[in-house]
């Protein structure tokens, strides 16, 4: 939702991600409330995406902060606001209006599950399919430290991303480090076994063109996706050898995720 925000809403996150990197996060937060507070008068659709906006922003705040409670708390009452606001766009709404409306919504409710998870077990992956491995659980993989890629075959982020988490898999893989690149049925979802199995021979070209040695798993649906939050792709989620969520990120590069990572393998 970041795009296009109106500019009272941008300059409340500027100041705020400026009041962060000068090591006040206390203030940060309270500049996103007051952006909060005071959206101005609009469309209905200018106020839903300036309040995801701010909303998720000032989540993101709260955990840097150490408040992870706090985080959960203000993104369960976005969504609840912001649900309501995306029916009366449904009803008034362009198509565009609606499509970018029900993004957010997903964003706020994906950052919720993310953040829920973290410290806590891992929820277990149902694939119907693996390719480079007999099935596997993560129960099984209980002391080693698991990286669970969430990918698509349509999306260009992800295949860009392939060969850094190839080196990381690469680097780590002595430490007991295992990668999972999981994807799910998209084109074929819900539909007949001949879809899915074009759809796999699709998957199959795919992990073969990048060379993918470690395990790649499908899901029927996107339930696994939904309960890691993992939407937006790409998503990594790393778990650690008890079987904890440690963190995620959109990036093996990301400080957090290579701090959680260091720590896991530690």
């Amino acid at each position: 939702m970041p795009s296009h925000l109106r500019p009272e809403a941008t300059q409340a996150i500027e100041e705020a991600t400026q009041l962060q990197s000068d090591g006040d996060n206390a203030a940060a937060i309270q500049r996103l409330e007051r952006g909060l507070a005071d959206i101005p008068a609009g469309s209905e659709f200018e106020q839903f995406k300036d309040r995801v906006s701010l909303t998720m922003a000032m989540a993101e705040f709260s955990v840097s902060a150490g408040n992870s409670e706090g985080a959960i708390e203000r993104l369960a009452e976005g969504f609840g606001v912001a649900k309501e606001a995306f029916q009366r766009i449904k009803a008034t709404g362009t198509e565009d209006e609606k499509r970018t409306a029900f993004r957010g919504l997903v964003q706020l409710k994906d950052l919720h599950t993310r953040l829920r998870l973290l410290g806590q077990p891992a929820p277990e992956l149902a694939m119907k399919e693996w390719l480079n491995t007999d099935p596997l659980t993560l129960e099984a993989l209980k002391g080693q430290v698991v990286v669970l890629e969430f990918w698509a075959t349509w999306c260009k982020p992800c295949e860009q991303m392939f060969p850094r988490i190839k080196e990381l898999h690469a680097q780590h893989a002595a430490d007991n480090l295992r990668v999972l690149a999981l994807t799910r049925f998209f084109m074929a979802y819900g539909g007949p076994p001949e879809a899915q199995a074009q759809e796999m021979t699709l998957v199959r070209e795919f992990a073969e063109k990048h060379s993918l040695e470690f395990p790649v798993g499908v899901a029927e649906d996107e339930s696994v996706q939904s309960a890691y939050g993992a939407t937006a792709l790409p998503m990594l989620a790393l778990i650690d050898r008890a079987g904890i969520v440690r963190a995620f990120a959109f990036s093996p590069d990301e400080e957090n995720f290579k701090r959680a990572l260091a720590d896991s393998l530690a």
